[in-house]
């Protein structure tokens, strides 16, 4: 401990070193990295992204037993050090700061001491490289001691084995780093240039693209009146004069003449655009995820978001690990099965209703007990919610054996049956009901939004169409999918449970609302913007698209009732049958239909094309619009 308290008094002494600097010139028109980082707000936005991505995420501890056995470590010195790194930064403050100087500078070492007031025995701090002054000893693949001068002018040299070095990779060159803003040297030179060029030109007396011309033929100004009345403009009408922004009066005949110039300078958003994209590409991030795109759709947003962890920052992920692992947990007294790991599954995994379908397939049944869900809910334990629940119509390898009353018996077990069964499908009553409420709306709709597009006011209501939309289709839908949802019942000698699809069909319905009223968007302003009638879009829209929309639905909705029934009888402990669902085509299919014509698949996996069940809205809309396929299903009797 004196040791350390002497290196640390050693800080206040003034010393002169060697000045030290990374591999390559990093600074642009006199701007240094940090200060690149403190005035770029495209490189400053994609930096914290990244930073604070990382460090949103959990920083586990874990011990490993064998290959299929580890236990988190709460208790460790590790486990506590990375918890609270020191006495005035949290686990996520240190991660994000360490981040940021790593991506910023290229560079950046973690300083390890012992401490007898933190909980875990030890301290860590950042410390950045541009404190770094000189290195000494070691080989050409590392120091032995690094010097320091830190902010406040104090100067310390620490051996290797107190710290924990995070740096890129410098080709040619393995003890030296690179910033990640070296390669964008010439970006960011165009891009301070073109913006102090347009500093300097709202500051300048010019502020509009015009020129202030005099007839040719009234007298000539002398040099002096001309100065004067230059003078005088630029200070009544100039940046902070007293008439700035006001008309200007003019004398003499003279006349202000707009011009247009093509400086590059003036391409403004393009010049943005640009720079957030090498920026982006020097940090292998998407810039959707950052910045706002006209192309951008949810399902892209949700993939980005995705990837953004998969494959822009895993690389990233696994060195922070490994330099933990390697470096870190040694220093602290580790064993070698401990190790550290950032917990990526609360980003990589998709909804609940997703997750929770993946892990049920994996492991063929229930996968959690009541109380690890409650857990989950952050909900006490109850009693006996330990055990796991079993449905009787499941069984493991090891549970083959009959029951003992069973085993009494002398008459040998019956081999399972299957039999195919029709499965119910939309009924023309049914499609022509849905197609009838779609022109009444369509024709509602068309009603009030005429009058106000030919009086160019605002015409155009999203959440009220959407809104009376799901009204008219949910009781619909309701009734469609009753009907079909008790009939597969019936050919399942099981009970159908028609208020356990309410949520999900007016969820449905709303989906189909949007989707439907968004292309009638569409189509009303590619009327307007090429200067159409928008009457006979909206007549088509009413008489020759509402049957294929009212089709499309009836088949979805009584394909998802097929597969919701039996979804319902596997839940019910009587119900010991195994069901399958296969593909039928309709009147004159797709190609890519005809040949799924007759494909079998289980209840609950997906057919060939991704979709549960015909209709799906999982499908593009090329696949499933006018779709008239059906979905029978092959009971199993065991």
């Amino acid at each position: 401990m004196p040791r350390i308290l002497g290196r640390f008094r050693a800080m206040a002494r003034p010393t002169y070193y060697i000045s030290f600097s990374p591999d390559a010139p990093t600074a642009v028109l006199n701007y240094s990295v940090k200060k690149l980082y403190q005035t770029q707000d495209n490189l400053r936005a994609v930096v914290d992204f990244l930073a604070a991505s990382i460090a949103q995420l959990p920083v586990k501890v874990y011990v490993r037993h064998d290959d299929n056995t580890r236990e988190r470590d709460r208790t460790s010195a590790a486990a506590k050090l990375l918890y609270r790194p020191n006495k005035v930064q949290t686990s996520y403050e240190f991660i994000r700061g360490l981040v940021t100087e790593y991506l910023v500078f290229g560079n950046v070492y973690a300083w390890v001491i012992p401490s007898a007031d933190m909980e875990s025995g030890y301290e860590m701090y950042i410390v950045p490289s541009d404190w770094v002054e000189a290195t000494e000893g070691g080989n050409v693949y590392g120091a032995d001691v690094i010097r320091v001068r830190a902010s406040n002018g104090g100067v310390v040299d620490i051996p290797k084995e107190e710290f924990v070095q995070f740096k890129t990779y410098s080709a040619g060159n393995p003890s030296g780093f690179l910033s990640p803003i070296t390669s964008l040297r010439q970006f960011l030179e165009e891009q301070i240039s073109s913006s102090n060029f347009r500093k300097e030109l709202w500051r300048s007396s010019g502020r509009l693209n015009a020129q202030i011309t005099r007839p040719k033929d009234v007298a000539p100004w002398t040099d002096e009146q001309r100065k004067k009345w230059v003078t005088a403009f630029r200070e009544a009408w100039g940046a902070g004069g007293s008439k700035a922004g006001a008309i200007p009066l003019l004398e003499d005949g003279m006349k202000i003449e707009p011009f247009q110039t093509s400086f590059k300078e003036q391409q403004w958003a393009e010049s943005i655009k640009l720079s957030r994209e090498a920026v982006a590409a020097a940090y292998r991030v998407n810039p959707s995820l950052i910045w706002h795109t006209e192309t951008q759709t949810y399902a892209s947003a949700k993939d980005n978001a995705r990837a953004l962890y998969a494959e822009c920052l895993g690389s990233d992920i696994q060195m922070l690990q490994q330099r933990f692992n390697e470096f870190l947990l040694p220093m602290v007294g580790a064993d070698r099965g401990t190790y550290v790991e950032f917990d990526l599954s609360e980003k990589l995994k998709g909804s609940f209703e997703e997750r929770a379908e993946i892990l049920y397939r994996a492991a063929g049944a229930p996968y959690m007990t009541r109380n690890e869900v409650r857990a989950e809910l952050n909900l006490p334990p109850i009693e006996g919610g330990d055990a796991m629940i079993v449905p009787l119509n499941l069984s493991t390898g090891n549970e083959m054996s009959l029951p003992v009353e069973e085993e009494k018996r002398t008459t040998p077990r019956v081999k399972s049956s299957s039999v195919e069964v029709k499965a119910p499908t939309a009924t023309d009553e049914e499609k022509k009901a849905l197609e009838e409420v779609l022109k009444k709306f369509f024709r509602r709709q068309f009603n009030s939004i005429l009058p106000k597009i030919g009086a160019g006011a605002e015409w155009w209501d999203e959440d009220r169409w959407n809104e009376e939309l799901a009204d008219d289709l949910t009781p619909l839908m309701q009734d469609i999918a009753d009907k079909h949802g008790e009939e597969t019942a019936e050919l399942l000698e099981t009970e159908y449970i028609p208020k356990l699809t309410g949520a999900y069909l007016r969820k449905m319905a709303e989906g189909r609302a949007k989707a439907t009223n968004v292309k009638t968007h569409e189509k009303i302003e590619q009327a307007i913007e090429f200067d159409e009638d928008v009457a006979p879009v909206m007549d088509k829209r009413e008489k020759d698209e509402a049957p294929m929309l009212a089709q499309t639905l009836a088949t979805t909705v009584a394909g998802w009732a097929v597969t919701e029934a039996v979804h319902q009888a596997k839940a019910q402990p009587s119900f010991r049958k195994t069901v399958h669902k296969i593909w039928r085509t309709g009147v004159n299919p797709r190609d890519s239909h005809a040949l799924m014509d007759g494909e079998e698949v289980d209840i609950d996996d997906t057919f060939s094309n991704g979709a549960y069940w015909t209709g799906d809205d999982v499908l593009p809309p090329d696949e499933v619009c006018g779709c008239n396929c059906m979905t029978d299903i092959r009971i199993i009797v065991r």
